[in-house]
C-alpha cells in the first residue's frame, strides 16, 4: 500500500529552493492500489462514471473513437494541444485540481505530440503528487521517457509505438535536482512474439503500421492494428479503474438463446446498436452483417436447424478486457441439414464431434462480432464427404499416400476420452513420415507410453492397432454399402422426438444426447 503524506517532499525541500525540483519515488509496490483506489469502496456504493481524457494537437478529433470510450462507461472529455506549450502544461496540471471525489481518479489517452508530452510531464512525480492520476495510454508518441526508468505513483502506463524511428529523452538528476535534457533518436524494434512487445520499464508495444493507425478519419487508420492496440488500451484503463462489465453473463444469454431455448429475441437482445455487429463461421463463411442479416440467418438458417442431439461441452474460457475465447467440444447427430457447417448438405444420420474455438468481441458491454473456427476437414471426414485414402492423381505422382487429416479422434484426444486410451490433448503425430514412437515421450525415465503402447516393444503393439484399424474400416465400408440401399427418413425440425427409422454406421461414436 502506498501511502501519501501531502507536502511532504515540499516540508523536506527549503523554501528557496524548491523550484524546479522534484522527487522520484519508485518503490517495489508501485503497482499496487493507493488510498485513492476506487476498490476501496464496496460494490454497491454509488460512483461516477470514470473520468477520461483525449487529447491531441488538432482541436477537433476523431468522433467514432471518442464516442467508443463512451460507450465503455467513460466519462469522455476532449483536450487540444493549444496553442503553445505553455497553455498545454497549465492544461495538464489544471487535472489534478479537477472536481474529483476521495477516491476518484482519471485517466488520459494521448495522441502524437500530445502522447509525448504526456508521458514527459507525468514522468515526474510531484506532476501527479496526489495520484490522482490513474492511467496513461500513448499512441504514437514521438518522444519518449528513458526506456530503463519507470513511472512514479502506481500509474497504469501504455504505450503504442508506430514507424521506425523515435525520439528517447533522458534527463540527468543528483538528490532530485532535474538536470539537463537530452533527447536521441532511436530506432523502433519489432519486439518479441507475434504480439511485438518491447522490453521497456512500462508496458510498450510497435505496430506495423504508421502513426495515425488508431484514428479511423485518417488515411492511416489501419483496422487490424487498431482493434488489437484498443484491445490492450480498454484492459489497461479497466485496470486502473477496476471497473468492468460481466462480459460472460452477456455471452451467455447469448449461446443459452442460440443453442437451448432456441428463442431469436433473446439471441439478438445481446448484440451491440452503436455498430454492425456480425458473426462469421469461418470455415464455410456463413454467418451475417448487421442486425436484419444475423435475424435472419439465425432464424431461418440456424436455430431451428440444429439437431436435438447438439450437445456442447466447454472445454475452457479465456475471458479478456472486450472479448470471451471459448474451446467447446461439440457433438451432433447429422439428422437434419445444418447450414452454418454442413451448408448445402442433405442429412447423412452420421455422428459427428469436433472442436470448436469462438472468440467473441464486445463492445459497450454487447456482442459486436463472433468469429467461430473448427475443422472442416474432420467433419467432412466424419460425414463421409472425403475419403483420406482418396487421393488426387496429381498428389500421389509426389508420393502422397493419405491426405493429412483425421476424423473424431481429434475431438476425442482433446476431451480425453481417446478410443485408444490415449491423453487428453497428446499428438500421437501418426501422420508424421519417420516419427518413432519406440523412443519418445519417456515417462518417469521408463521410456515406456501409457498402457504400454509405445514403449520398447509398442511399435508391433501399433502395427497390431493399424490392423485392426484397417479391418473396422472395411466393416464401415460394407454397412455404408447397405446403408446406401435403405431410406433414411428425415426428423422434423419442429418434432423433439428421435427419427424412427434410421441406420447407424458409426458405432464407435459415444456421445450423449445422440440418439
Amino acid at each position: 500500500m502506498e501511502i501519501n503524506f501531502p507536502g511532504i517532499v515540499n516540508a523536506a525541500t527549503p523554501g528557496s529552493s524548491r523550484e524546479g525540483r522534484y522527487a522520484r519515488i519508485i518503490s517495489d509496490n508501485r503497482s499496487t492500489t493507493n488510498y485513492r483506489d476506487s476498490a476501496f469502496l464496496s460494490d454497491d456504493f454509488p460512483r461516477n462514471p470514470p473520468k477520461l481524457y483525449v487529447t491531441a494537437e488538432s482541436d477537433d478529433f476523431d468522433q467514432l473513437t471518442l464516442s467508443e470510450w463512451k460507450d465503455e462507461g467513460f466519462e469522455v472529455e476532449y483536450l487540444s494541444m493549444g496553442e503553445g506549450e505553455k497553455m498545454y502544461k497549465a492544461k495538464l496540471a489544471s487535472l489534478n485540481r479537477s472536481d474529483l471525489g476521495p477516491c476518484e481518479t482519471f485517466g488520459i489517452v494521448a495522441y502524437g505530440d500530445a502522447a509525448s508530452y504526456c508521458l514527459e510531464y507525468f514522468h515526474i512525480l510531484d506532476h501527479n503528487k496526489d495520484f490522482k492520476l490513474s492511467c496513461l495510454i500513448a499512441y504514437y508518441p514521438t518522444r519518449i521517457p528513458d526506456p530503463e526508468s519507470r513511472f512514479p505513483g502506481g500509474v497504469q502506463v501504455l504505450v503504442h509505438l508506430a514507424g521506425s524511428e523515435v525520439g528517447v529523452v533522458k534527463q540527468s538528476q543528483l538528490v532530485g535536482i532535474q538536470g539537463k535534457r537530452r533527447t536521441s533518436r532511436k530506432n523502433i524494434e519489432r519486439g518479441i512474439g507475434t504480439g511485438r512487445m518491447l522490453q521497456l520499464g512500462y508496458p510498450s508495444y510497435t505496430y506495423d503500421a504508421e502513426p495515425g493507425f488508431a484514428e479511423q478519419d485518417l488515411d492511416e487508420y489501419d483496422k487490424v492494428s487498431a482493434e488489437l492496440a484498443w484491445s490492450r488500451s480498454l484492459a489497461a484503463a479497466r485496470k486502473a479503474f477496476q471497473r468492468a462489465p460481466n462480459a460472460e453473463l452477456t455471452l451467455e444469454q447469448n449461446v443459452q438463446g442460440k443453442f437451448y431455448t432456441r428463442n431469436l429475441k433473446q439471441t439478438m437482445s445481446n448484440y451491440t446498436t452503436h455498430k454492425a455487429p456480425h458473426v462469421t463461421y469461418v470455415p464455410t463463411l456463413t454467418g451475417g452483417v448487421g442486425t436484419e442479416e444475423l435475424q435472419q440467418f439465425y432464424s431461418q438458417f440456424f436455430i431451428d436447424s440444429n439437431p436435438e442431439s447438439t450437445k456442447l461441452t466447454l472445454l475452457s474460457r479465456t475471458v479478456g478486457a472486450d472479448r470471451v475465447v471459448d474451446e467447446l467440444h461439440v457433438a451432433f447427430k447429422h439428422t437434419s441439414e445444418m447450414p452454418w457447417i454442413l451448408p448445402g448438405v442433405p442429412p447423412t444420420n452420421k455422428k459427428v464431434e469436433v472442436i470448436v474455438v469462438s472468440i467473441v468481441t464486445l463492445r459497450g458491454g454487447k456482442l459486436y462480432h463472433e468469429h467461430v473456427y473448427w475443422d472442416q476437414a474432420s467433419v467432412l471426414v466424419q460425414t463421409g464427404l472425403l475419403d483420406p485414402k482418396l487421393v488426387p492423381d496429381k498428389a500421389k505422382s509426389r508420393g502422397v499416400a493419405r491426405l493429412p487429416v483425421v476424423g473424431k479422434d481429434a475431438a476425442r484426444r482433446v476431451l480425453g476420452t481417446d478410443l485408444n486410451d490415449e491423453e487428453e490433448g497428446e499428438a500421437d503425430n501418426d501422420l508424421i513420415k519417420g516419427w518413432s514412437n519406440g523412443n519418445t515421450r519417456e515417462k518417469g525415465g521408463s521410456g515406456a507410453e501409457k498402457n504400454g503402447s509405445r514403449g520398447a516393444n509398442g511399435a508391433g503393439k501399433e502395427k497390431e492397432k493399424e490392423k485392426e484399424k484397417e479391418k473396422e474400416k472395411e466393416k464401415e465400408k460394407e454397412k455404408e454399402k447397405d446403408t446406401n440401399s435403405e431410406t433414411v427418413k428425415e426428423v422434423d425440425k419442429g418434432d423433439d422426438a428421435a427419427p424412427k427409422e434410421t441406420t447407424e454406421t458409426n458405432e464407435e461414436w459415444k456421445g450423449e444426447g445422440a440418439d
